[in-house]
């Protein structure tokens, strides 16, 4: 068990791993999120979980949501003239985007 705290310690501070987990967990979160809306959720959590400090965390979660509605909107392709005449869902999707991510954020608060 003290493995496993000492690696998350040294992905934590470490530039390298950190970098290199950061990125692992950003798209794994979104590969996730592309398949079900708990994957954002799960996006917040592993990007937090590798940040320093909470208020990073919360700054990668939000990463982590930007990564996924920016993926989401790509996947839209030709249709993404019509997002604009659809506003109460696109308010729900940015909303869910954004807001889910921040809740799985909140395992890093519990994860110290």
């Amino acid at each position: 068990m003290s493995g496993s705290v000492s690696l998350l310690d040294r992905v934590r501070t470490e530039p390298r791993p950190h970098g290199v987990a950061l990125l692992v967990a950003l798209a794994v979160g979104v590969a996730l999120a592309t398949i079900h809306w708990i994957g954002l959720i799960a996006a917040g959590a592993l990007a937090s979980l590798v940040a320093p400090t909470v208020r990073r965390g919360v700054v990668y979660a939000l990463a982590a949501g930007i990564g996924a509605l920016v993926a989401f909107a790509a996947s839209l392709g030709p249709a993404a003239a019509a997002v604009p005449g659809m506003r109460p869902i696109v308010y729900v999707t940015v909303g869910a985007g954004l807001g889910l991510p921040l809740l799985g954020s909140l395992a890093r608060s519990v994860v110290t």
